[in-house]
């Protein structure tokens, strides 16, 4: 008897004490891009959290494969070739097109680290991530 009382205890704590609702996701589109012809077919997706110092900048680069990505803390200065100068903030997300010229992915601040979390889309582990380019 004792051992069944224990069991109901253990059975009675473990118990959903009622059936939770919660509301509906809310989903709020944040970007939407399209790959250009100059994209590997995207057989892998490559993730990397990128920690930038104070004032750092990246310098004229392209990527041999899309990038998608979100600050994750701190500010950067965006200017893709061809498009205007913009401010990034922690939650702000991004795209560089394959083989399209970055002309500034630089941490704004000059006494604070910045970080972003990338994703490559891309075909091999083998193909570069990054092209550094001479220049500016």
């Amino acid at each position: 008897m004792t051992k069944l009382l224990v069991a109901l205890a253990i059975l009675s704590v473990n118990a959903p004490v009622g059936a939770q609702t919660y509301p509906p996701l809310q989903r709020q589109s944040v970007l939407e891009a399209k790959l250009p012809a100059a994209n590997p077919t995207v057989r892998l997706v490559r993730g990397a959290h990128i920690r930038f110092a104070p004032g750092q900048p990246t310098g004229l680069h392209l990527h041999p494969a899309s990038t998608v990505g979100v600050v994750t803390e701190g500010s950067f200065v965006f200017q893709p070739e061809g498009e205007r100068r913009r401010i990034l903030h922690v939650g702000d997300s991004f795209f560089e097109p394959a083989r399209h010229r970055i002309l500034h992915f630089d941490n704004v601040s000059r006494t604070r680290s910045a970080a972003i979390t990338l994703f490559y889309l891309t075909d091999t582990a083998s193909r570069p991530l990054i092209d550094l380019l001479p220049g500016k």
